[in-house]
């Protein structure tokens, strides 16, 4: 029988680090889909503020995407500053939660070029994906008396 960790609640640091971590290792392509999949399922007000926060903390105010255009948020967060700002503000948590359980990232690790490298990704990648993850046993193969035990030849 296989034991599955307890949820716990994940620390607004925890969450960030996240984020960063998948946005480093998806593509472009999927994260802009990402970033408009996790700004629509915010809720408007959601929205709205995150659009003007990210605008207090850019030194150039780019043109404001409409709040409930999710598309026009992808663009706006291809801007490296845009990106930078968005790990300052104070909804960056709940947005970072929502890129990351976005169904682009968790299609990238599932089906695609992501689910190439999942032995290399961390336990809450293997989760997100849906791929069960098996613990690390030090190289041995079987945990019984038998060919790995070194019990073949009698002393």
């Amino acid at each position: 029988m296989k034991r599955r960790q307890a949820q716990h609640a994940i620390s607004d640091d925890e969450q960030i680090a996240r984020y960063a971590y998948v946005l480093g290792n998806v593509p472009t392509t999927v994260a802009d889909r990402a970033y408009a999949a996790a700004f629509a399922r915010l809720s408007a007000t959601q929205r709205t503020q995150i659009v003007g926060q990210l605008r207090a903390e850019l030194p150039e105010a780019p043109q404001e995407p409409p709040p409930d255009y999710p598309n026009a948020f992808a663009v706006l967060m291809r801007n490296l500053h845009a990106r930078a700002a968005m790990v300052r503000i104070p909804l960056a948590a709940a947005f970072a939660a929502e890129f990351v359980a976005s169904p682009p990232i968790a299609a990238y690790f599932t089906t695609g070029a992501g689910s190439v490298t999942m032995d290399h990704q961390p336990p809450w990648i293997h989760a997100l994906a849906g791929h069960e993850t098996a613990p690390i046993d030090g190289g041995t193969m079987q945990h019984r008396r038998g060919a790995n035990s070194g019990d073949w030849f009698p002393v």
